[in-house]
């Protein structure tokens, strides 16, 4: 298992950066030090650092699942059949591995896991239910719940 990053401290000007980087994380270096009020070389500096301190885990592109046809949302609340070490690590696994699940989240409830996915249509889910997500390590038990409007997805981390 990967070691989490050491949480630092980041200053106003980093702080600007990652606001306009998640809002566009292709703008140009240029661009960004213009915006945030740096020179470019301070601008890149201060980038490369929040990289390397594992703050800016990566840049993505925004996709939209409903031009690939994988419009609905289902997030799945799973219970294992036993709360160990083991159990969990191998469940995180597996879950880890299957390019449905968009997010997986350990919680503290009446289930053991959320699992967030994202499929075609009601058949494809069903198929990936009766294949692989009952077929999970561990699992006793499956609850599903289908969205049926996406209110708000995507959000940015509020710095």
């Amino acid at each position: 298992m990967k070691e989490p990053a050491k949480p630092i401290e980041v200053n106003t000007h980093e702080r600007k950066i990652l606001r306009a980087l998640q809002a566009n994380g292709r703008i140009s270096n240029a661009e960004l030090a213009k915006k945030v009020g740096l020179s470019t070389t301070a601008c890149w500096n201060h980038t490369k650092r929040l990289f390397d301190a594992g703050v800016i885990k990566g840049v993505h592109a925004h996709v939209d699942p409903n031009v690939l046809q994988q419009g609905t949302v289902v997030l799945i609340g799973v219970v294992l059949d036993r709360s160990t070490p083991e159990s969990f690590a191998a469940f995180e696994a597996a879950a880890r591995n299957l390019q449905q699940v968009l997010e997986c989240w350990l919680v503290a409830g009446d289930v053991d896991y959320f699992l967030k996915i994202r499929v075609r249509d009601l058949p494809a889910f069903n198929h990936l239910h009766n294949t692989q997500i009952i077929a999970l390590p561990g699992v006793r038990q499956v609850r599903t719940f289908f969205v049926l409007n996406e209110v708000k997805s995507g959000g940015l981390i509020s710095i």
